[in-house]
């Protein structure tokens, strides 16, 4: 509960913590993983493969920064971006589940995991940060 008494207090929403980590570990994952899809798509020659990866680099790296802007410098327009940036994450991840879904080779059932797992992380991630509370609570927090 942030209001107490005649003032408003500074309390951090649960799980603000973890789930900021929880948002670097996924960036740091999402970059190790884009970076050798990049690297495989710029082998064989997979131009759509490459764009879709540079743009998931692009977005982790921004997702991250925005994070550090919420979680230590308590800004809300930091917030706003990074609510942003899991929302496209998260439609981006979706686009390439019917992609692979609508492809029938050998690493369809690999890559469908892989998607499948970084869903189930981006969307409770994405819902988490979309509360208002977190609004809220960086206002309160500016203002003092």
């Amino acid at each position: 509960m942030l209001t107490m008494g005649s003032g408003v207090s500074r309390a951090k929403p649960f799980g603000f913590d973890a789930l900021a980590r929880i948002v670097y570990v996924h960036a740091a994952m999402s970059l190790v993983v884009l970076t050798s899809v990049l690297q495989h798509a710029l082998q064989r020659g997979g131009q759509a493969a490459a764009v879709s990866a540079g743009v998931g680099l692009v977005i982790a790296v921004s997702g991250c920064a925005a994070m550090v802007g919420v979680a230590r410098n308590r800004s809300l327009r930091a917030l706003v971006m990074l609510r942003c940036l899991l929302w496209v994450t998260v439609a981006k991840v979706g686009l390439g589940l019917i992609t692979v879904l609508r492809t029938s080779d050998s690493a369809t059932a690999e890559s469908l995991r892989a998607i499948l797992l970084n869903e189930a992380v981006l969307i409770p991630l994405a819902i988490y940060w979309s509360r208002r509370i977190h609004t809220t609570y960086l206002a309160a927090v500016a203002k003092t």
